[in-house]
């Protein structure tokens, strides 16, 4: 699917994949996946959307730990947790099929198709239903948000204030807002904490994949000891969250790095910074709406380099597995 058309396509397919998802979570008995210390393992924007995941039970009580699927391989044990979920959205990616052949304890699937291998070595499936993706991810990653928002409700039952049927609309317009601007920049940090981490993770991979540019990811309270010292002119800073990125975005763009600040605050834009104001939301439907804004911003970036979003110059051919 086109990148372009697939960003617009947001709104709809969310909608229908929130019905898709409630309809499976309903059809499962979650209680394996209730106690105990629960691993959330996978690879790429997939590992970057557990941690929002993890960040949401945890605050809660839930023993949870993300870990890439090749993490878990590396290690050679599958006693690593007392239950799993393993997330692919193609539901081809070799190492997390594998980790999930290694893992011993109840294995629970989040994927967008049910019948790739993914679904074969696990014990229940949760299908995301979104419908066809752009080649680089993009309804993908926003569904599979959403997917876990609604999975971390049903396996705690806390409900956090997350309105779900807003939540279309709310992606709808960010997608229809202008992009910030990232233009002349050789590379750029993206830094947030908390669940935003995740988004910080998944645009410094969507910048790299669209625009192919040279991005780095941080933690907020990570960034402050040492990493920013390479900044110049000629840099680019995107930062997430209300708190301290909105005093280190200000002094970032004092400093004469351009700076973008994607927040809920009303934080009044100046020389050099760029703010992006999203809705106040709880943490994972605001970890969904976070990426949009960087979604437009990729594509707008992507066009201005004369690059086409259409697949990836360098394939490694040991990543994924062959559908059933």
């Amino acid at each position: 699917m086109d990148y372009y058309e697939a960003v617009a396509a947001q709104p709809a397919r969310l909608s229908d994949s929130a019905t898709a998802v409630r309809a499976a979570i309903n059809d499962l008995d979650l209680w394996p996946w209730r106690a105990g210390v629960l691993a959330v393992v996978s690879m790429g924007a997939s590992h970057h959307a557990g941690h929002a995941f993890a960040h949401r039970l945890s605050r809660h009580g839930r023993r949870v730990v993300n870990i890439s699927a090749s993490s878990l391989l590396d290690t050679g044990r599958g006693d690593l947790a007392d239950c799993y979920l393993f997330v692919s959205e193609g539901g081809r990616s070799r190492e997390t099929i594998e980790a999930a052949q290694l893992a011993d304890g109840p294995r629970l699937a989040l994927t967008n198709a049910p019948s790739a291998p993914l679904s074969s070595v696990v014990d229940a499936v949760i299908g995301l239903d979104h419908g066809e993706d752009s080649k680089v991810y993009t309804i993908g990653y926003t569904a599979t948000l959403q997917a876990l928002g609604l999975l971390a409700q049903s396996l705690d039952g806390v409900d956090e204030g997350d309105d779900w049927s807003r939540l279309a609309a709310q992606v709808g317009h960010l997608a229809a807002s202008k992009a910030p601007s990232l233009l002349g920049v050789a590379s750029i940090d993206v830094v947030g904490a908390g669940a935003s981490y995740a988004s910080a993770a998944e645009a410094a991979l969507l910048l790299r994949e669209s625009a192919r540019i040279s991005t780095a990811t941080y933690e907020t309270y990570q960034y402050l000891h040492g990493p920013m010292e390479p900044l110049s002119a000629t840099s680019g800073c995107l930062l997430f969250g209300d708190g301290r990125e909105v005093s280190l975005a200000r002094y970032l763009a004092d400093a004469g790095v351009r700076t973008v600040l994607i927040t809920t605050q009303d934080v009044p834009a100046g020389p050099g910074l760029s703010v992006v104001t999203v809705p106040d939301v709880p943490a994972m439907s605001r970890a969904v709406l976070e990426i949009v804004p960087v979604q437009v911003a990729a594509g707008a970036l992507a066009r201005t380099r004369g690059l086409a979003i259409d697949g990836f110059r360098y394939h490694q051919d040991d990543t994924k597995v062959d559908a059933l």
